[in-house]
């Protein structure tokens, strides 16, 4: 499994395409795929702190069969969620109703001086 550290600053959008491929460097098909993202100060904790999808609008594939999609989360979103630490993972479902994690790892919320 992958592991995908993103660092961010609360004083802009964070938008960014990201390519699922077989360690081959082959893309991966994910049409018909959903995608769904989830951060928590801890990866142990109950509550999310933040729920990202393709079911409302923040994953958005952008090629499919390349595996092409993108990850938005806008500068309200980030100064509401705070700063520090966050665990995440991101869960594709497939067509059949498989989960298959894509990636986990830690976003890293800053203060930016422009917010």
């Amino acid at each position: 499994m992958t592991t995908v550290n993103i660092t961010v600053t609360n004083d802009a959008d964070f938008y960014r395409t990201f390519q699922y491929v077989m360690t081959s460097g082959d893309p991966i098909d994910v049409r018909g795929c959903t995608m769904e993202m989830m951060l928590r100060r801890r990866a142990t904790d109950k509550t999310a702190l933040l729920r990202l999808g393709t079911d409302t609008g923040e994953i958005v594939m952008i090629d499919a069969e390349q595996g092409k999609f993108t990850v938005k989360i806008t500068q309200d979103t980030l100064e509401r969620l705070g700063t520090g630490e966050f665990d995440h993972s991101n869960i594709m479902t497939n067509g059949m109703g498989g989960k298959v994690k894509i990636w986990d790892g830690v976003l890293t919320n800053s203060a930016g001086p422009t917010r």
